[in-house]
């Protein structure tokens, strides 16, 4: 009863201090403030979308809109221009986040693995070209002369994969997928694409979402 009595009283919540109070006011201010400098230019975007464009010029929709109107939006989406610009960077970002996120964790599986032949001398490789590449017109020379000029492909393909998504890639499965594991599974007949496929991969989900974010932002 006495321990427990002890434990007790330690697990009382002390009464916050002056100091923390001030504290966390102070922690409050701050935040509030970066968030309103951080949202406010957002808020004013659309403020300004719905407002008469020389009330906006005149700065009269500081707060609010001023003379409401849709007619900035009517205009826009009677470009069809507009439309298949944004149909296209979706399927840009849907299509090439997939090659991407698929390329890099297959090549980062294949990093991660002791026995790969020349591994070392692959990312050596890998990391010279983060600091060094042909620029912009050994690269489209290379785009056109494979066929991809004017295609989706040209898009995707030269930047299908990026060297540090790939070492954070590489590391994770380095980290995360025990060895043993995947010999068990070569020793039950399992193939090193039906390892990567069926445990490697579903194991993998963390790292998977993570270059999901990273590729379609990016794109």
């Amino acid at each position: 009863k006495m321990e427990a009595k002890k434990i007790a009283e330690k697990a009382k919540v002390k009464p916050i201090s002056a100091s923390d109070k001030a504290f966390d006011i102070v922690n409050y201010i701050l935040l509030a403030f970066v968030l309103f400098i951080t949202a406010y230019p957002l808020y004013y975007v659309v403020v300004a979308s719905v407002s008469d464009p020389f009330k906006v010029y005149a700065g009269e929709t500081m707060i609010h809109p001023v003379g409401f109107s849709w007619g900035g939006y009517q205009r826009i989406f009677q470009d069809a221009m507009i439309t298949k610009g944004y149909l296209n960077s979706t399927i840009y970002t849907v299509v090439g986040t997939f090659v991407s996120v698929v390329l890099t964790c297959v090549s980062g599986y294949a990093l991660s693995k002791k026995t790969l032949p020349g591994r070392r001398w692959i990312m050596l490789f890998l990391l010279f070209t983060m600091y060094f590449n042909g620029g912009l017109i050994p690269t489209y020379l290379t785009v056109r002369d494979v066929g991809m000029f004017n295609t989706i492909w040209a898009l995707i393909i030269p930047n299908a994969i990026s060297v540090y998504n790939l070492i954070i890639a590489r590391t994770f499965f380095e980290s995360n997928i025990p060895e043993s594991l995947t010999e068990a599974a070569s020793i039950d007949g399992s193939s090193n694409i039906g390892t990567m496929v069926r445990i490697v991969m579903p194991l993998s989900t963390p790292i998977i979402a993570v270059m999901v974010v990273f590729y379609a932002v990016g794109l």
